[in-house]
């Protein structure tokens, strides 16, 4: 409890954001990914090596590589991103110490703190009455983008607005909302003429102590998301994370979604 409160304070993230739980749930993840790590460990090393294909696509001439939801950086090759482009963006709406130490050590990272729902700030917007339309178009004008990649980052999009959009309009259909934002999401991948991997949940499943699926969730809520180059399991929540002997895995898929 003291690490993950020190933590915190040491986590950049914007006062409206803070107000919306995102640095509680960014903190949150790096505690896990830290008691977690063995389990972590071959999901990491298959998004490093998916970003790695990727990465020999891009243009050449272009200097700019953006990483959407980059969190703690533990899935990132950055030994070799730092080697390719001039200028390395780490995009979230919180940076936890080791995004920061990057950014200290390393001139070429610039970390940028930034919704990419484009409703948060809305949701919390009191005089607001009706829900905001998701949607962002971050990046696209710029020429000197060579690579992008959204790293697990896509189930995570609609968990804090669908909860604001929740207490504000309780009959709203919610899951319709989720899936408009994970599809605007993918839209925005979409508009790039570079690689643009997206790195992503699409299927959850609770695995009991005795290891038989008790549950299987779809964290995309219905959104199609194109069948990739690879797939593997994450398990999320090892055995001993949770209570009882209950498990999480996660099927996690790598796709390009770019125009090129």
């Amino acid at each position: 409890m003291l690490r993950e409160f020190l933590i915190s304070l040491r986590t950049r993230c914007a006062p409206a954001f803070v107000h919306l739980g995102y640095r509680y749930a960014a903190v949150a993840c790096v505690g896990r990914a830290a008691r977690c790590a063995a389990a972590w460990s071959p999901h990491q090393e298959a998004t490093r090596r998916r970003i790695l294909t990727a990465m020999a696509e891009a243009p050449a001439g272009r200097g700019t590589a953006i990483i959407m939801g980059s969190g703690p950086c533990l899935d990132l090759p950055m030994a070799e991103l730092l080697s390719r482009f001039r200028r390395l963006v780490l995009v979230d709406v919180a940076h936890p110490p080791a995004a920061l130490r990057l950014a200290r050590r390393h001139g070429a990272v610039q970390l940028l703190d930034r919704d990419l729902t484009g409703v948060a700030i809305a949701l919390g917007d009191p005089s607001r009455d009706d829900l905001p339309e998701p949607g962002c178009a971050d990046f696209l004008d710029d020429d000197d983008v060579g690579l992008v990649v959204s790293t697990n980052l896509v189930s995570q999009l609609p968990l804090v607005p669908v909860r604001q959009a929740g207490r504000r309009w309780p009959d709203a259909d919610l899951p319709a909302y989720a899936r408009r934002i994970v599809n605007a999401h993918l839209d925005h991948l979409r508009g790039f003429d570079c690689p643009a991997l997206l790195i992503g949940d699409v299927q959850r499943r609770v695995i009991d102590p005795d290891g038989r699926v008790t549950e299987m969730e779809d964290p995309l809520f219905g959104a199609e998301l194109p069948m990739g180059e690879m797939e593997w399991d994450w398990t999320v929540a090892p055995v001993g994370e949770l209570s009882n002997g209950w498990s999480i895995v996660n099927r996690v898929r790598a796709v390009r979604l770019d125009r090129s």
